[in-house]
């Protein structure tokens, strides 16, 4: 077994978790004695008592499918992307998996969308596995540099000792390894605060509008593991904005309006005629499309101005929305024969 390894204390009892050497042979399991006799030499002192209640192996994964389905099999979560805690971004993914093909297995199943429509669910979240797989391992690699700044890596526990000592020493080594253990720590922070690496996920496919997009998708923030992308972009998730009621009642989301099993159609002052497209759009292809007005004395106050300033379009323009909360398209503001536009967009979305 390697010489890295993380201790943590639950009640009276220790974890030791110990990781091998890279290219070990782990084919043969070691004995209690060997699992033993490390455990006291972490501790540093082998006459110190130590039983062992129990012993479990644990392999970290590195593993994503290059598809995530074929003809009318449709796999997700763990079956496609497999990789350690870190991060903790293994049941969000498996849940955004399962949201993504949802809506579109029951409007297919309801003969409301053409099968075509299953087939972007490969090319929109394969992607995501990709990226949180990587991640997660990155995180996992990112807790070396605490352990090496903690001098955990040294093979000898005198040496162990040592450094650890020197943690508090007023000397120019001592200087070097506090500021080697800022920095590591520092670096952990994309593990813990990981905010823009679950949020700015970005979906290409058929179920994305993109022909009225006049310029190229914006960048990523400059540190996109950190900061989330806010925008309207199509196939980017719908920014949150806190809105309220023109009667002031509970603070509510932007998000809160979306989702439910429906498209959604985000609009303001002068959007009117949204509201009829909707309706002829429903009408047409039995897809409900709901639509919420935000704004000065709308239906929804924007009470921070917060939407204003993320929706990216027009009073008069249009967001709209699809049931797992990602921008399908946007117009910029208010068009000729509106309900035309909604209803060619949504037969491009659903594929029919």
């Amino acid at each position: 077994m390697g010489n890295t390894r993380l201790l943590m204390t639950c009640a009276n009892r220790w974890m030791f978790i110990l990781l091998p050497e890279p290219g070990q042979d782990m084919s043969q399991e070691p004995s209690q004695e060997e699992y033993l006799a490390r455990i006291q030499e972490l501790i540093g002192d082998a006459t110190i008592p130590a039983k062992i209640t129990n012993i479990s192996k644990w392999c970290i994964n590195e593993t994503v499918a290059e598809h995530y389905s074929r003809g009318n099999v449709f796999c997700l979560g763990d079956a496609v992307h497999r990789h350690p805690p870190f991060n903790g971004l293994g049941s969000n993914t498996c849940i955004q998996d399962a949201f993504n093909l949802a809506w579109k297995v029951s409007l297919v199943l309801r003969n409301r969308a053409s099968p075509s429509l299953l087939a972007s669910y490969s090319l929109e979240r394969q992607p995501v596995g990709v990226d949180v797989v990587t991640r997660a391992n990155q995180g996992f690699r990112d807790h070396y540099a605490v352990w090496e700044a903690l001098g955990m890596n040294c093979t000898q526990t005198s040496d162990r000792i040592a450094a650890f000592a020197e943690l508090r020493a007023d000397s120019a080594a001592g200087t070097q390894r506090r500021e080697a253990l800022r920095t590591a720590i520092k670096g952990t922070e994309r593990e813990f605060h990981a905010v823009g690496w679950e949020m700015n996920q970005r979906y290409v496919s058929s179920a994305v509008y993109l022909a009225d997009e006049k310029t190229p998708r914006p960048p990523l923030p400059e540190d996109p593991v950190l900061y989330r992308e806010i925008t309207t972009y199509p196939g980017s998730r719908v920014p949150h904005a806190w809105l309220n009621t023109r009667v002031p009642g509970r603070q509510f989301s932007t998000v809160d309006l979306a989702g439910k099993g429906r498209f959604c159609i985000l609009t303001g002052i002068g959007g009117e005629n949204w509201r009829k497209a909707a309706r002829a759009a429903t009408e047409a292809l039995g897809v409900e499309v709901s639509v919420y007005s935000i704004g000065w004395c709308q239906e929804y106050e924007d009470v921070y101005f917060d939407w204003a300033r993320r929706r990216e379009v027009a009073d008069s323009g249009c967001v709209l929305v699809r049931p797992d909360f990602f921008v399908a398209w946007r117009s910029m503001r208010m068009v000729d024969d509106c309900e035309g536009r909604l209803l060619q967009v949504m037969k491009a979305v659903c594929g029919v």
